[in-house]
């Protein structure tokens, strides 16, 4: 083994070892000014299941080392890592938001904030793919990993029974509750944001009815539209507010932390922080299925 092999692995060893607590400090740092702006208002934020999706910042990359020969047979060689979802150089809306979760989840695991879910944003999530909020790979990282979310108002009965007892279908159910809803609140939001987004519509009046400082959310395009209500009713009366991480962030005074600073946290296997998906979004599931079939 010369120096230079020598040299590296003791470099690795020192990132494992020491980078996540360095970086720990770093993030406790950015948040010195959001501390003091959160005297000044409500707590509580409702966590809508989009930045969920986006909070998972690191996933499992396959890294080839090219075709080895075993005996007469090519053989492809190479190992499983956790690579970055995004790269250094990323300048996209999404990548600018998840710069702000740092700080965010770091104020709910001091207990300075607190962050919420609901009945109806768990029920959302229970039909899809659980990777999606978690990660798929068993090396995928998540800023919001550890953080408990408590449901503001407790849970989603089925009304159908479970499947085996009736055809259950948990979206139609949820469209039915909505449905037959006489929230006044609720009626009024929908007339606003349409049909569509019924969902949206129920999430905004959760987040009001709970006192909720804002619902934070990484649909772009809901915001838009609430931004583009704003001067109407009911959207001027409420006291919640609809607002992306990093309008929550730079409200708070955040400072915006790479993703990639994270690669080394509960790290206990190889970490390539130098790759990253070349279109800067997360792998899709399918991928994960087709390299277990191979």
């Amino acid at each position: 083994m010369n120096w230079r092999t020598m040299w590296s692995r003791r470099a690795e060893h020192w990132r494992f070892r020491y980078l996540p607590g360095l970086v720990d400090l770093l993030v406790a740092a950015s948040t010195f000014q959001a501390r003091k702006h959160l005297s000044e208002i409500s707590r509580r934020v409702l966590v809508d299941s989009s930045v969920l999706g986006h909070s998972i910042t690191h996933e499992t990359a396959w890294i080839s080392t090219g075709t080895k020969k075993w005996g007469d047979t090519d053989i492809e060689g190479g190992y499983a890592a956790r690579i970055c979802v995004h790269g250094h150089d990323c300048d996209t809306e999404v990548y600018r938001n998840v710069t702000y979760m740092p700080g965010i989840a770091h104020l709910a695991r001091k207990g300075m904030l607190e962050l919420c879910t609901s009945a109806e944003l768990e029920d959302e999530q229970a039909r899809q793919p659980v990777g999606r909020f978690r990660g798929y790979g068993l090396m995928d990282h998540g800023l919001f990993r550890d953080i408990r979310m408590r449901s503001v108002d407790g849970f989603a009965f089925s009304m159908m029974g479970p499947g085996w007892l009736a055809k259950s279908d948990s979206k139609e159910e949820q469209q039915i509750r909505l449905a037959g809803s006489d929230d006044v609140l609720y009626s009024a939001l929908l007339e606003k944001l349409g049909p569509k987004n019924n969902l949206d519509a129920w999430h905004i009046r959760t987040a009001e009815h709970h006192n909720m400082f804002c619902l934070l959310t990484m649909d772009f395009r809901l915001k838009r539209l609430v931004d583009a209500n704003a001067h109407k009713e009911p959207f001027r009366s409420l006291r919640t507010r609809v607002m992306t991480p990093m309008d929550f962030g730079r409200l708070l005074g955040l400072m915006p932390i790479p993703p990639a600073f994270f690669s080394y946290h509960d790290a206990s296997w190889f970490v390539r922080p130098d790759l990253h998906w070349p279109e800067n979004t997360r792998r899709p599931r399918r991928s994960y299925r087709k390299r277990g079939q191979d």
